[in-house]
């Protein structure tokens, strides 16, 4: 059952935002958005979270110095990158301990599938 899990989702481009928060509801997650790296870790101050999806191309706090502030406050939280960059970012992710990343335009099969893959794995937060 989903219901008990919760994702925060974090993007810049608040149609993407609102298309993930409407779609993972309807998977049965709980869903938590923020604008930006900063907010993000605003709402981890008060809210638990059992995976992250996190655009890197943002204003601000961008999508690596986020993951990397993560690395160190929550060095459990499972964390899924999405960006349309494309792979020749995984090096520069794999330095940071991301293992999982999405390119855009998002297969949403594929994004669903690995959450549920990532999220069946005892938590290590």
């Amino acid at each position: 059952m989903n219901a008990s899990r919760t994702i925060l989702v974090v993007d810049d481009e608040q149609d993407i935002l609102e298309l993930l928060d409407s779609l993972l509801r309807r998977k049965g997650y709980r869903v938590l958005t923020a604008n930006n790296g900063n907010e993000a870790l605003e709402l981890l101050e008060r809210e638990s979270v059992d995976l992250l999806l996190a655009d890197l191309k943002m204003p601000g706090l961008n999508g690596f110095r986020l993951v990397s502030e993560l690395q160190r406050r929550l060095p459990g939280l499972p964390i899924v990158v999405m960006s349309g960059y494309g792979q020749q970012m995984e090096p520069m992710l794999a330095e940071l301990g991301v293992r999982h990343y999405i390119v855009k335009p998002i297969d949403f099969d594929a994004l669903f599938g690995l959450f549920k893959e990532i999220l069946q794995k005892p938590s290590s937060v």
